[in-house]
């Protein structure tokens, strides 16, 4: 014999139902939750506000204490190209760094030919690969 559905048609319409009132329920307690930021909202952005409004002025104040130890050693770029040049150069001629930048590339030079002379003196004679016979 057949059975009977436990589910009649009331049954079906009151969980439909429960599912819709949830849903309300839902909706309902989320526009409470909307309606009590919305009266708290302009407090918390008032407070962030204040809040940036410190950290900015920390930061300023920071800002100018670099810039004060900074002052002294802030020169325009080319007064700092200049300084550099004659730190490198202590304070030779130009004429001066290029006979000296020869005279170190003709040592190099020479250097680089008596380490060749030697590397190839004493270099090991080249032995024969000794083939294995077949048996």
């Amino acid at each position: 014999m057949a059975k009977k559905p436990a589910h009649s048609p009331d049954t079906a319409r009151k969980i439909w139902l429960a599912g819709i009132g949830a849903y309300g329920r839902a909706f309902s307690e989320a526009q409470e939750q909307v309606a009590k930021l919305g009266g708290s909202s302009a407090r918390v952005f008032d407070e962030l506000v204040a809040k940036g409004e410190a950290i900015e002025k920390t930061v300023e104040a920071r800002g100018r204490k670099v810039a004060a130890k900074l002052a002294p050693g802030a020169h325009s770029f080319d007064e700092r190209i200049k300084k550099m040049r004659e730190r490198i150069m202590h304070g030779e001629d130009d004429a001066s760094l290029a006979d000296e930048v020869g005279e170190l590339r003709a040592r190099v030079a020479s250097l680089e030919a008596k380490v060749k002379t030697l590397s190839g003196a004493r270099a090991a004679p080249k032995r024969k690969a000794v083939r294995k016979k077949k048996a």
